[in-house]
C-alpha cells in the first residue's frame, strides 16, 4: 500500500514536471525539432539563441535559412537563397494553438518580427537588407498519430518599407513593395507598385532616383521566362522618364524598352537653376526619347533623341534682367532635334570592383548638325560629379547663338575639337579646351564696345551702327587665338562726339562701303582667359595686329576685366583715317592723308580716357567755319557785312593729346602751315604750334584755352601767351605778340600802293573780341632796327597839297629812320586811330637834317574792309544765281 501510494505520487509528479521540464528544455532541442520538421525538404534553418516559449510566442537571437532552387527552363543554374534574421520573435494565436489539443487539423496565424532581415542570393551576389521586418503567415497545422505535426502554409504577406539592395559599391535605397502570396493564388505575387527612392554609389547619391513600376510574378504562358513591369517611371537628374512596359527575359537576362523623357523646364535642371551661382540660365522646355537595351548590368542606348520646344534657349549671363547671349535649342527648319542618334554603353557596376557608379562608353551623337563623341567616363560618387571629354566635329552651335542688344546680332560657324568638362555639385566646369571654329557674325552693335555706349554725359563718345565679319578661332590652353580675321562696318557705322547741347561736332566713319576693303583685315590676336578662381575674372589680351584703311594697327598686350578699366595702347602706321573724319554743325571740310602714332587709352564704365596720344600725318585738309547768318536781302548782302565763312587749310599735323574720363581734353599741336582764307584775303601761318585745352571748366564747358601759341607770320613770328575763348558767346581777350615782322608786309596787308619800307617791327597788341566785334586797346609797335621809308607821290598830289603836307611828302620821299614807333586803337564799331612817331633824316631833304614826324591816321577799318568786300559779295551772288539757273 505504501509503495502503491509512492508510485501514484511519482506518476502525478512526472505528469506535472515532465511537460515543465520539456518546456524549460526547449532551447536545447528546438533545432532538433526544426531539423525533423524540414527533413527531406530543400530548406535548411539554423536557430541561434532560442528563448523559452511564452504563451504568445518564442524569441531567438539569430535565425538563418537557406533554400536552393533547382535549374528550370528559365535558369540553367541552381540558385541558392540565404536569409538571416537578427533578434527575432515568432508569435502565434494562443487560443488557436490551444484548440489543437482537441483537433487534428487547425488554421492559425503566425507573425515573424526581427530587428533586421538580410537576403543574399548566389550567384547574383547582391544583398537585400530590411530593418524591422514583419512577415505574417497563415498556416494549417495537422497532427497525426505516430507522425510529427505538419505545417502547411496558406498565405504569406510582407510589407517592405525603406529596404535596400546592395551590389558591390552600388545601393538601391528606399525600396517599398508589398509581398502577398497565397496557396489559393498558386503562390503568385499580385501586381503591386515597386518604389526605389535613390541609387547610391559609395554612399553618395547618383543622378538616378524615384523609380516606380507596377510589378507582379504572374507570367505570360507563351513567355514564361519574362518578367513584366508596367507604368514605369524614373528621375534622371531633375528629368522624369517614363516607359509604359519593361519586359525582362530571365533566361537571357536582358530587356529592351524606350524611356520617354517628359517635358521639363530648363531652369529646373541643376546647371541652369536661378538660385545657382553659375552664369548660365535656362528658358523653355526640353523633352526626349531614349531606346534602352539592358543586359548583364549593362545599359545600351541606341538612337536616342533630345529636343527643345519652341523658344527653348540657354542664356548667358543674366544680370539685372538683361542677357548678352542666348543659345537657341528649339526646333528649326531642317534641324528639329537638339541631340539625335545618341548612342552609349552604360555599365551599372563592375564585378572586379574597379569601378563604382555609372560608367559610360561608346558615347556618340549628332548635335546641331555636327558630330559629338565622348571619351569613356563615369559618375564619380566621391565628388558627386561626372568628368568627361567631348569631341566635336563641325557642331554648328554658333548658328543658334544670338547676341542681344537694341540690334540683335547673330553668329554662324561650326566647332571642332575637344572639350573636357565636369558637372555635379559645383555646376558646369571646363578643363583644357581645344577647339577650332570659323566664326562669322553680323549686326553686332558697336555701342556695346566698352567706352562707346554714350550716356547722359555727352562728352562720352557714342558708337552707331553694327559690325560684321569672320574670325577663324582656335581655343587652346585657356587662350583664344584669331588668325587672319576680318571685320566690316555697316552702312552708317561711326563714332560720334557731341557737345553739351547734344549736337554732333565730329564723327569718324567706320563703314565698309561697297567695293572697298573691310574696316579690319588680317586680324591676328590672342586672348588668355583667367578662370582659375571660378567664374571668369579677367582676360589677358596678347598682341593684336591688323590691316586697316591701307595701314596697320597694333594693340599691345593688356589685361581686360569686366569690373575694371581696360588700358590699351594702339599703334597706328600709315592709316588713311583723315578722310573718314566728318565735321558737323558750324564746321565742314575734308581731310586727307595717312596717320601714324600711338594712342594709349583706357576704356571702362566711366567712358574713354586717352593719355598723351601722339599722332602725325603728312597729309592735311581744309576746315570751313560757317557760323549761321540771318536771312538777308540782296542789297544787305552786297553792302552789308561780309559772310563770316572762313576756310582753314593745314598740312602735316603733329598732335599730342590727352582726354580725361570727364571729357577734359588737352591738345599740344604743331602744323606744317595753317592758312586762313576769306573773301577779303588770306593769312598764312607757318609752323604754328601751341596748346589747346577744351572742356576744362565745369561751370563753363564752352571755354577753350589756347596757350603758348607761336607761328611764322610774314617772315617773322606771331605769338599768344594765353587766351580763353568762350565758344558759346564767341568772346575772348588776349594780347597778340609780333616779332620780326617786315614792315612792308604790313603795308601790303592794308592795300597801300605808294609806301615802300624796309626793316622789321615788333609789338604787343591787346585784342578783345565779342561776337563779330573786335576791339584793339592801346596796341603798340616799334621798329627792331633802322630802316627806310619811301612815300611815292605824283607832282599833281604835291601841287595840290598844302605847305605842311608838301613838306611831309618831301621828307618821306627817302626817309632813313632810326626810330619808329606806333600805337593803335580800334573801337568795336571799327573806328581806329593809328599814331606813328618817326625819327631820322632824308639826305635829299634840307641837307639831311634830323626830322621828327608824328602822324595820326583816323579811319573806320570795318568800313574799309566792307568796301573791299563789296566786289566779292557781288561775285558770290552772281555765282549762286548761275548755279540755280543750271539746276
Amino acid at each position: 500500500m505504501k509503495w502503491t501510494r509512492r508510485i501514484v505520487v511519482a506518476l502525478l509528479l512526472a505528469a506535472i514536471f515532465l511537460p515543465l521540464a520539456a518546456w524549460l528544455a526547449f532551447p536545447w532541442y528546438a533545432q532538433l525539432l526544426v531539423d525533423r520538421t524540414l527533413a527531406g525538404k530543400p530548406f535548411h534553418v539554423q536557430i541561434s539563441g532560442p528563448g523559452i516559449p511564452g504563451p504568445g510566442g518564442v524569441a531567438f537571437r539569430k535565425l538563418t535559412a537557406s533554400f536552393t532552387a533547382p535549374p528550370d527552363r528559365c535558369s540553367s543554374k541552381p540558385a541558392t537563397w540565404k536569409l538571416s534574421l537578427v533578434n527575432g520573435r515568432i508569435s502565434w494565436n494562443i487560443g488557436a494553438l490551444g484548440a489543437l489539443l482537441f483537433s487534428d487539423r487547425l488554421q492559425t496565424a503566425f507573425a515573424l518580427d526581427a530587428d533586421s532581415l538580410r537576403i543574399l542570393p548566389d550567384p547574383e551576389n547582391f544583398l537585400f537588407e530590411d530593418a524591422h521586418p514583419r512577415i505574417a503567415m497563415q498556416l494549417t497545422i495537422a497532427r497525426r498519430r505516430g507522425a510529427p505535426m505538419e505545417f502547411q502554409p496558406e498565405r504569406v504577406s510582407y510589407a517592405i518599407r525603406n529596404a535596400s539592395v546592395i551590389r558591390e559599391k552600388l545601393r538601391l535605397a528606399g525600396i517599398n513593395y508589398r509581398v502577398s502570396l497565397s496557396q489559393a493564388g498558386k503562390w503568385l505575387q499580385q501586381p503591386d507598385t515597386l518604389r526605389v527612392s535613390k541609387l547610391y554609389s559609395d554612399g553618395n547619391p547618383s543622378p538616378l532616383g524615384n523609380f516606380r513600376a507596377l510589378f507582379g510574378s504572374k507570367r505570360d504562358p507563351a513567355r514564361p521566362c519574362t518578367l513584366i513591369l508596367s507604368n514605369c517611371s524614373i528621375n534622371l537628374f531633375e528629368w522624369n522618364g517614363a516607359a509604359e512596359r519593361i519586359e525582362y527575359d530571365l533566361r537571357e537576362q536582358q530587356t529592351s524598352f524606350t524611356l520617354r523623357l517628359a517635358e521639363i523646364p530648363l531652369n529646373e535642371l541643376p546647371w541652369f537653376k536661378p538660385a545657382g551661382k553659375g552664369p548660365l540660365r535656362g528658358a523653355g522646355r526640353v523633352r526626349g526619347s531614349i531606346p534602352i537595351e539592358f543586359r548583364d548590368s549593362t545599359v545600351l542606348v541606341r538612337n536616342a533623341v533630345i529636343a527643345g520646344d519652341a523658344g527653348a534657349s540657354i542664356l548667358y549671363p543674366i544680370k539685372e534682367n538683361t542677357r548678352w547671349f542666348s543659345l537657341d535649342i528649339g526646333p528649326r527648319k531642317g534641324s528639329g532635334e537638339l541631340l539625335k542618334n545618341l548612342n552609349a554603353t552604360i555599365t551599372l557596376n563592375s564585378r572586379n570592383k574597379n569601378l563604382s557608379g555609372l560608367a559610360v562608353s561608346d558615347f556618340s551623337a549628332e548635335l546641331f548638325d555636327g558630330k559629338l563623341q565622348a571619351s569613356p567616363f563615369m559618375f564619380d560618387p566621391a565628388k558627386n560629379e561626372v568628368m568627361l571629354t567631348l569631341v566635336l566635329k563641325d557642331v554648328r552651335a554658333l548658328d543658334r547663338l544670338n547676341y542681344h542688344s537694341e540690334t540683335r546680332g547673330s553668329f554662324k560657324g561650326g566647332f571642332s575639337g575637344a572639350v573636357p568638362l565636369a558637372f555635379g555639385k559645383k555646376g558646369l566646369t571646363f578643363g583644357q579646351i581645344d577647339l577650332a571654329s570659323g566664326v562669322s557674325f553680323s549686326d553686332i552693335p558697336l555701342r556695346d564696345i566698352p567706352g562707346l555706349a554714350g550716356g547722359s554725359n555727352r562728352n562720352t563718345p557714342l558708337a552707331a551702327g553694327t559690325c560684321s565679319g569672320t574670325l577663324p578661332l582656335e581655343y587652346r590652353n585657356s587662350a583664344l587665338t584669331v588668325r587672319d580675321g576680318m571685320i566690316s562696318g555697316s552702312k552708317g557705322a561711326k563714332i560720334i562726339l557731341y557737345d553739351k547741347e547734344n549736337r554732333q561736332r565730329l564723327s569718324f566713319d567706320l563703314a565698309s562701303n561697297a567695293g572697298s576693303r573691310p574696316l579690319l583685315r588680317k586680324i591676328n590676336a590672342s586672348l588668355k582667359i583667367d578662370s582659375a578662381r571660378g567664374p571668369v575674372q579677367q582676360y589677358a589680351l596678347g598682341k593684336f595686329s591688323a590691316e586697316t584703311l591701307g595701314g596697320t594697327l597694333l594693340i599691345n598686350p593688356a589685361v581686360i576685366s569686366s569690373n575694371k578699366d581696360i588700358p590699351l595702347t594702339i599703334t597706328l602706321k600709315n592709316i588713311n583715317a583723315l578722310d573718314r573724319v566728318r565735321l558737323h554743325g558750324d564746321f565742314r571740310g575734308s581731310l586727307n592723308g595717312a596717320l601714324s602714332g600711338t594712342l594709349p587709352l583706357v576704356m571702362g564704365k566711366r567712358g574713354l580716357m586717352i593719355n598723351r596720344a601722339r599722332l602725325r600725318s603728312g597729309g592735311g585738309g581744309t576746315v570751313t567755319v560757317a557760323p549761321p547768318m540771318p536771312k538777308r536781302s540782296v542789297t544787305e548782302r552786297i553792302f552789308g557785312a561780309p559772310d563770316q565763312d572762313a576756310d582753314y587749310s593745314f598740312r602735316s599735323p603733329d598732335i599730342l593729346f590727352t582726354r580725361h574720363f570727364d571729357g577734359k581734353t588737352v591738345i599740344d599741336f604743331s602744323l606744317g602751315e595753317l592758312k586762313r582764307k576769306t573773301r577779303g584775303g588770306e593769312i598764312l601761318l607757318t609752323s604754328p604750334k601751341g596748346t589747346l585745352a577744351l572742356w576744362q571748366n565745369r561751370k563753363n564747358p564752352d571755354m577753350a584755352t589756347l596757350s603758348n601759341f607761336r607761328a611764322g607770320f610774314f617772315d617773322g613770328t606771331i605769338a599768344i601767351g594765353r587766351t580763353d575763348f568762350d565758344m558759346a558767346k564767341n568772346e575772348t581777350e588776349t594780347v597778340l605778340q609780333l616779332n620780326n615782322i617786315p614792315l612792308q608786309k604790313l603795308l601790303d596787308l592794308q592795300g597801300t600802293k605808294k609806301v615802300y619800307a624796309t626793316g622789321t617791327i615788333k609789338g604787343s597788341i591787346p585784342v578783345k573780341m565779342s561776337g563779330q566785334a573786335i576791339e584793339i586797346m592801346d596796341g603798340a609797335m616799334s621798329a627792331e632796327s633802322d630802316g627806310q621809308i619811301i612815300y611815292a607821290t605824283t607832282p599833281e598830289e604835291r601841287a595840290l597839297a598844302n605847305q605842311g603836307l608838301r613838306t611831309t611828302y618831301e621828307a618821306l620821299s627817302n626817309f632813313l629812320y632810326i626810330q619808329l614807333g606806333s600805337s593803335i586803337s580800334m573801337a568795336p564799331d571799327g573806328k581806329s586811330v593809328l599814331a606813328i612817331r618817326l625819327k631820322g633824316n632824308n639826305p635829299d631833304f634840307q641837307g639831311g637834317r634830323p626830322v621828327e614826324l608824328n602822324l595820326n591816321v583816323e579811319q573806320n577799318l570795318l568800313d574799309l574792309m566792307r568796301s573791299l568786300s563789296i566786289s566779292s559779295n557781288v561775285e558770290q551772288i552772281i555765282s549762286e544765281k548761275a548755279l540755280q539757273k543750271n539746276k
